[in-house]
């Protein structure tokens, strides 16, 4: 049994046991099963998980373990996109094998590959090939949230290589489906918070500010609703970026920067941190 995973997703939602198991069942029955092991019954073990957004299979996995392995380097290297750590998620998709991967590891591979390519600026050739792997082979129908995290990936790609007309194209395509985007589980709310910031983000590049404004309160609320912190950093930062090159108040500026500062704390983003504090300086 994965408990620590269980153990993880209470914490991470900021709640205590006897909040979790509220009307589900005693607290007693809950530390049993987080300290010793002692499974619930399994309605009461699907409640609970269910409440976290996890499913018994992340409970109790059923994959094989290589491929168990190779979702966890996957699921390191995509959060590693949201703290930045461009360098050390490239190395967790080396240790990748890609022929552990279902057809969804193989859409996360690529994404999270093209990500990579375009953050860290290499040829636009390299990144648009890993997304078109996904938008005309493996989610051809365009059924999956890979298909708008392409279309984002390949946004940032024409951005990052100075295209904005291209990048357009393709940030209003993701901008048209956001508010369909779902926020079932905590990797789908990474997933939306993602497309929402580098729409944010590129919005900013082209000096909307409005647009991009907007965009960066909707994804604080994401993140407020959801009881989620990694990208509040991020998004405060922006925010904060946006407010200076608007003209914004003094008072205005530090009290985002400060709060963008709190939160990359919380996280431990070190990079984050650098980046404020160098913003702080000016």
């Amino acid at each position: 049994m994965n408990i620590e995973r269980f153990i993880k997703a209470r914490k991470a939602m900021g709640l205590s046991q006897a909040e979790l198991c509220d009307g589900i069942c005693t607290q007693a029955t809950l530390s049993k099963f987080e300290n010793s092991g002692k499974a619930p019954a399994i309605r009461i073990l699907t409640q609970l998980c269910a409440r976290l957004n996890l499913t018994l299979d992340d409970v109790f996995p059923v994959n094989p373990p290589a491929q168990s392995q190779a979702n966890q380097l996957l699921d390191q290297a995509e959060f590693k996109l949201i703290t930045s750590e461009y360098e050390s998620a490239s190395n967790d998709l080396d240790q990748v094998n890609f022929d552990d991967l279902s057809n969804t590891g193989q859409m996360q591979y690529y994404f999270v590959k093209g990500y990579l390519s375009a953050l860290l600026e290499k040829p636009i050739a390299d990144s648009l090939y890993y997304f078109n792997l996904i938008l005309n082979d493996l989610d051809d129908t365009h059924s999956t949230i890979f298909t708008q995290l392409a279309y984002t990936g390949s946004g940032i790609a024409y951005s990052h290589n100075h295209e904005n007309q291209k990048s357009e194209f393709f940030f209003q395509k993701v901008f048209d489906g956001l508010h369909t985007l779902p926020l079932t589980d905590n990797k789908a709310i990474w997933r939306a918070l993602n497309m929402v910031f580098y729409t944010a983000e590129y919005f900013a590049h082209v000096e909307d500010y409005k647009t991009s404004d907007s965009l960066l309160q909707y994804g604080y609320e994401i993140c407020a609703n959801n009881h989620v912190t990694f990208y509040s950093a991020r998004i405060c930062f922006r925010m904060a970026q946006n407010a200076i090159a608007e003209s914004k108040t003094h008072d205005e500026v530090t009290e985002l920067l400060d709060d963008a500062k709190a939160f990359a704390r919380i996280n431990n983003n070190q990079i984050l941190l650098k980046r404020i504090e160098q913003t702080t300086l000016q």
